[in-house]
């Protein structure tokens, strides 16, 4: 019996060992796996943006980079168009 319990620690410990080993090799997988997106990526986008430099120097002065939608911007305008709705609703009274 005492055999078996020491064979047992051994055993878990080799399970271990491989579930490692399996462990490290599935991280090196998908490090390959990132690497190759990230190159597609770098194709993909690298065309995109001549094209984007070409139509902006088609267009006259090159800008640093490409103009994004700004969320502040549109909360700016809502904010503003509510303020103007506000102050109609507020002058309506007097013009009744």
């Amino acid at each position: 019996m005492r055999g078996a319990m020491e064979l047992e620690p051994e055993l878990l410990l080799q399970e271990a060992r491989e579930s490692v080993e399996a462990a490290q090799s599935y991280r090196r997988e998908l490090g390959h796996r990132l690497e190759g997106l990230r190159e597609a990526r770098r194709q993909v986008r690298s065309p995109c943006l001549m094209v984007w430099e070409k139509r902006m120097r088609n267009c006259g002065a090159l800008p640093k980079r490409p103009r994004t939608f700004s969320w502040t911007a549109c909360q700016k305008y809502l904010y503003w168009l509510m303020c103007l709705v506000y102050l109609l609703s507020w002058m309506t009274q007097f013009l009744t």
